[in-house]
């Protein structure tokens, strides 16, 4: 996932992406950073990739990402953000602990 937003960020054609390192090195990211207009004219943060190492979790990384990625939003005028999280993963917790609260599920199927 760091790999694709590191190409996604250098190829110039989206917003930044925000890190968080330890040791010199890419333990967690969110991004790319952006917002859109929707049809009623409210700004929105777009959904972003998101994602700590395994190893690194545990320790707030997430948590800080997460909160500098709303902060970002907030200071570029979105008033919401819609998220897409797999139920019971990580983020999904993370969302549930920051106060957030579904709007449905969706159920996916290869075929």
């Amino acid at each position: 996932m760091f790999a694709f937003l590191y190409e996604r960020m250098q190829a110039g054609t989206v917003g930044p992406v925000l890190i968080v390192l330890h040791d010199g090195h890419v333990v967690g990211a969110i991004g790319p950073m952006g917002t859109r207009i929707d049809p009623g004219g409210a700004a929105w943060l777009l959904p972003q990739c998101f994602g700590v190492l395994p190893q690194r979790r545990g320790h707030g990384r997430g948590r800080g990402l997460w909160r500098a990625a709303m902060h970002w939003g907030h200071q570029h005028g979105a008033a919401y953000q819609l998220l897409q999280t797999e139920a019971g993963g990580a983020s999904d917790r993370l969302c549930a602990t920051e106060g957030l609260t579904s709007l449905g599920f969706v159920n996916q199927t290869d075929v």
